[in-house]
């Protein structure tokens, strides 16, 4: 094998990594925004039915429901921006780790 023969071929078997490389991060990328989208979707329907009963209690004149209900949504929300904080540091060190 000739020296030009020889370095195509290592760029290429080079390109070959780097292609599957690319394809498992696209995977990966994937796979994180079909868990965001499920994420959304929960929270989109936790949110609305809080609101729902918020407004069932204001209608019914029960303030006490209504700032029960309004400090447990607050409290939710609390919670799942903790979980986004969190999951979006363990990509950050994931990520570090295998750069």
């Amino acid at each position: 094998m000739t020296p030009v023969e020889q370095r195509l071929r290592e760029q290429l078997e080079e390109q070959i990594r780097l292609n599957e490389w690319l394809y498992e991060q696209l995977e990966r990328q994937r796979a994180l925004n079909a868990e965001l989208r499920r994420a959304v979707a929960d929270l989109a329907r936790a949110f609305q039915e809080s609101l729902a009963s918020a407004v069932e209690a204001g209608e019914a004149g029960d303030l006490a429901a209504v700032r029960r209900l309004t400090r447990a949504n607050q409290q939710h929300w609390q919670h799942y921006l903790q979980q986004i904080v969190a999951a979006a540091n363990r990509l950050a060190t994931n990520d570090a780790d295998k750069g």
